[in-house]
C-alpha cells in the first residue's frame, strides 16, 4: 500500500487539529478503507443521481476525483498527532496504512463508484490517484463541531446525513462507554433480539431528535425545519460537546431500562409487544430522547427527569415476567384506534409517546405511566 504525503501536515488553527493531505493509487485507497467502508455511514442508501453515471464513465476514462475527506479512528488519533508534532513522517505513513482505520466523512458515493469499477474488473492506471484530506482529531467535541457545523456551511449535506456520519465515527466510542451496548448496521443478518442492542441509524436519529427537541426530524413546514436546525448550527463546540455527553448519559439510562423491559415483556403477555420490539422501535426512541431534551431545559427539570427514570427502573425491577407495568396492552389498543384516514399513524404515535414521557417526567414518576396513556390520548 502506497501513501504519498503532499507536503507537511497542516493544522486547523481553530481546533489545533492536524490535517494531512495525501494521494494514493485508487486500488490502494480501496484497500485502506476496507470492504466494509459503507458501514461507516450506517448503510446509507446509494444515491442514483444521473451525475454519478457520468462520473463513473469519466473515472473509467482516467478522470481525477475531487478530494475525499477522511478522519482517523479516534483511538489512533493521539499517536498520529504525536508523530505529526515530531515530524516522524515515515512512521506516520506506516500508521496511516491500517486497513479500516479511517472513517469516510465526505466521499462515500465516490468510493462506491470506485469499488464498483474494481469489481467489474477495471484496471486503474497507476498515475490515476485519489487525493485525500485526513483529519487527525482526538477531541470528541471538535469532531462533533467539524461534522455538524462546518459541513453544513461547506457541503450540501442534510443535517440527518451529517449526524449519521458523526455516529458512524463514534460507534466504537459509544460501545466502550456504555456497558454491553451493541450498535448494529441495517445489513447485518442479526436484528435486535436483546436489550442494549440497537440499529446504529436509529440511535443516530434519536440523537437528531435530541438536538432538535422534537420527535419529528423532517417537518412538513420547511421554514420551521430550517429554524430548528439553525438553532443547533449556531452552537459552538463546547455546547455541542455538552449535548452529546448529555445524550450519552441518557442513552446509558435508556439501556438500563431496556434490560428490565426486555426481561418483563418476554412475549408471553397477549396483546403486548416484546420488550425487544417495543423499546428498540424508532418511534419510541425518538419520542423518549426528544422529550428528555425538550423537558430538561434547566437543572430543576433535569432533576425531575432523573427522579422519574429512577422510579421507572425500580418499578420494572420489581415486576414479574409476563406482567404489564407499562400498560403496553392499553397503548397498543390506543394506537390501533388512531383514525388512519385523518392521522399518520407514525406521527400520531410519536406525538402520544412524547406527551406521555413529558407528563411522566413532570410528575417525577409519581403517576402510573399506564394511566397517562389514556389521559393523553386524543
Amino acid at each position: 500500500m502506497n501513501i504519498t504525503l503532499l507536503g507537511e501536515p497542516q493544522q486547523d488553527i481553530r481546533t489545533a487539529t492536524p490535517v494531512i493531505y495525501a494521494q494514493m493509487p485508487i486500488s490502494d485507497y480501496l484497500e485502506l478503507v476496507g470492504q466494509d467502508f459503507d458501514k461507516f455511514s450506517i448503510q446509507r442508501r446509494r444515491e442514483k443521481h444521473p451525475a454519478y453515471s457520468r462520473m463513473k464513465d469519466d473515472i473509467r476514462a482516467g478522470a481525477l476525483l475531487p478530494t475525499i475527506t477522511l478522519s482517523a479512528a479516534l483511538e489512533a488519533a493521539p499517536d498520529l498527532k504525536q508523530l505529526c508534532q515530531v515530524r516522524d513522517y515515515p512512521n506516520l505513513v506506516e500508521r496511516l496504512k491500517v486497513v479500516g482505520g479511517v472513517n469516510i466523512l465526505d466521499g462515500l458515493q465516490r468510493t462506491y463508484i470506485l469499488a464498483d469499477l474494481q469489481e467489474e474488473g477495471h484496471i486503474f492506471a497507476a498515475e490515476q490517484t485519489v487525493h485525500l484530506e485526513i483529519r487527525i482529531e482526538e477531541n470528541l467535541d471538535n469532531l462533533i463541531y467539524r461534522i455538524i457545523v462546518l459541513n453544513a456551511g461547506q457541503k450540501p449535506m442534510s443535517m440527518r446525513h451529517q449526524i449519521e456520519v458523526l455516529f458512524s465515527a463514534f460507534r466504537s466510542t459509544l460501545e466502550r462507554t456504555i456497558e454491553r451496548l451493541e450498535l448494529i448496521t441495517e445489513n447485518e443478518e442479526n436484528r435486535r433480539t436483546r436489550a442494549r442492542r440497537y440499529a446504529l441509524d436509529k440511535v443516530a436519529t434519536a440523537y437528531h431528535t435530541f438536538l432538535l427537541k422534537s420527535p419529528e426530524v423532517e417537518k412538513q413546514n420547511i421554514v420551521a425545519q430550517q429554524i430548528s436546525e439553525e438553532s443547533v448550527l449556531s452552537q459552538d463546540e463546547t455546547k455541542l460537546g455538552e449535548d452529546f455527553a448529555s445524550f450519552q448519559h441518557y442513552l446509558a439510562q435508556y439501556a438500563a431500562l431496556d434490560d428490565e423491559i426486555c426481561r418483563v415483556y418476554d412475549g408471553s403477555l397477549p396483546g403486548a409487544p416484546t420488550g425487544a420490539a417495543w423499546f428498540g422501535n424508532e418511534n419510541v426512541m425518538n419520542a423518549f430522547f426528544s422529550s428528555v431534551s425538550d423537558f430538561g431545559s434547566n437543572p430543576e427539570r433535569k432533576a425531575r427527569i432523573n427522579t422519574a427514570l429512577a422510579a421507572l427502573l425500580r418499578k420494572l425491577q420489581a415486576s414479574q415476567v409476563g406482567t404489564d407495568p407499562l400498560g403496553l396492552v392499553v397503548l397498543q389498543r390506543i394506537i390501533e384506534g388512531l383514525p388512519v384516514r385523518k392521522v399518520n399513524v407514525g406521527f400520531g404515535t410519536r406525538k402520544l409517546l412524547n406527551a406521555v414521557f413529558k407528563e411522566y417526567f413532570r410528575d417525577e414518576g409519581d403517576s402510573d405511566i399506564a394511566e397517562i396513556w389514556q389521559r393523553e390520548a386524543e
